[in-house]
């Protein structure tokens, strides 16, 4: 949640003002497929807070109800925004997709995202919450399956320790975002769509005086 909330829209900004473009081109960045996303943020927030009421969804499988659902959502969402979109953000969304599944993936084969209790002490989480991980989380041991897309990269500063598929997630979507964002050429008080050719006189213009040279 901490990446949604704060580093996807960081990038964005930051991306956008690297393309020589002002924080309005925010505005013209179209996102398709929100309930996807919506449904998939619920599901996330229920899986952390593991409420009482829903431990027999939550737990069913051996937690794979959870993981499957967020694929689902991550395919779907990736699936609404690739139609008709340009070669690049369809780039962005795979690699998003990939890292959702690989993500979906490790946490159902190990009834949890497992991760690595060194790259947690790196990040600076505390020692309690380590041996207390949140719900969906276990740490990894010999028996871990998939343990390079497990949760090993510790971010000092940020206090997370994220997995390749996270970097590929999130990564992909702040890209699909910023590449999305459509660049606007308009002049002020032009029409969007108009354009005359080189040369010609826009109908109802005064022709053109010629000043010639005394």
């Amino acid at each position: 949640m901490l990446l949604v909330l704060l580093v996807v829209p960081v990038a964005l900004v930051i991306g956008i003002l690297l393309r020589g473009e002002g924080i309005a081109a925010l505005a013209d960045v179209r996102v398709r497929g929100l309930l996807w996303a919506i449904a998939g943020a619920l599901v996330q927030l229920l899986r952390t807070a593991d409420p009482t009421w829903a431990a027999g969804p939550l737990h069913a499988a051996g937690r794979v109800l959870p993981p499957l659902a967020l694929a689902v959502c991550a395919t779907g969402f990736a699936l609404a925004n690739a139609r008709g979109a340009k070669r690049g953000v369809q780039v962005a969304l795979a690699a998003m997709l990939t890292g959702a599944l690989a993500n979906a993936l490790t946490t159902a084969l190990n009834g949890g995202m497992p991760f690595s209790v060194s790259g947690a002490r790196a990040a600076g989480i505390p020692a309690e919450q380590i041996a207390a991980p949140t719900p969906g989380h276990v740490p990894i041991d010999d028996g871990t399956a998939l343990v390079a897309l497990a949760d090993v990269i510790g971010v000092p500063g940020l206090g997370v320790v994220l997995s390749v598929g996270d970097l590929l997630l999130w990564g992909g979507l702040a890209a699909a975002l910023v590449i999305g964002a459509r660049r606007s050429t308009t002049r002020p008080g032009a029409i969007v769509g108009e354009h005359h050719p080189s040369g010609t006189t826009p109908a109802g213009s005064p022709p053109a005086v010629e000043r010639s040279t005394p």
